[in-house]
């Protein structure tokens, strides 16, 4: 068993201008509507962590589209690593979308990634953080392959 926190952005949720996520799949870029960078406890275990996401759509207008990516937090102020999934790093990426729910419910599935690669700079005097990953998601039938970048200024302060 595993358990993990999922945050999804609230629709009229602070923005700041200069964050950018894209991804694509090999063509045109796909901008996020939404991002994030923040610092996350896990309350269970205290377990601390950095968390990047960015999404499309709603879960409201059931077109939610997302990819999320975590790594531990290091007491470091400056943080460049390159993380590979299940390289005991502590790398998860994740992706989440809207799926079709019965009157009343809104749905969403989540899938880990099989395989990824995540590069960031974290500058925590700044709060801010750049990154490059790659993604494969091929488990429980699905064929995606992200490549994206990100800027974020952190969300939570």
């Amino acid at each position: 068993m595993s358990a993990k926190c999922i945050f999804i952005t609230k629709q009229n949720s602070f923005q700041p201008a200069t964050n950018d996520f894209h991804w694509s799949f090999g063509a045109e870029p796909i901008n996020a509507q939404h991002s994030s960078f923040d610092y996350s406890v896990f309350p269970p275990t205290g377990e601390e962590s950095w968390v990047f996401a960015g999404s499309t759509g709603s879960l409201d207008e059931e077109n939610y589209f997302s990819f999320l990516l975590s790594v531990p937090y290091l007491d470091e102020d400056l943080m460049e690593y390159t993380y590979k999934l299940n390289d005991g790093k502590g790398l998860h990426v994740a992706h989440i979308h809207s799926i079709p729910a019965p009157p009343g419910f809104t749905g969403f599935a989540t899938v880990d990634a099989d395989d990824a690669e995540l590069t960031i700079r974290l500058d925590r005097t700044t709060s801010t953080v750049t990154g490059d990953f790659t993604a494969t998601f091929k488990s429980e039938g699905y064929r995606l392959w992200p490549n994206g970048t990100f800027k974020l200024t952190r969300t939570d302060q």
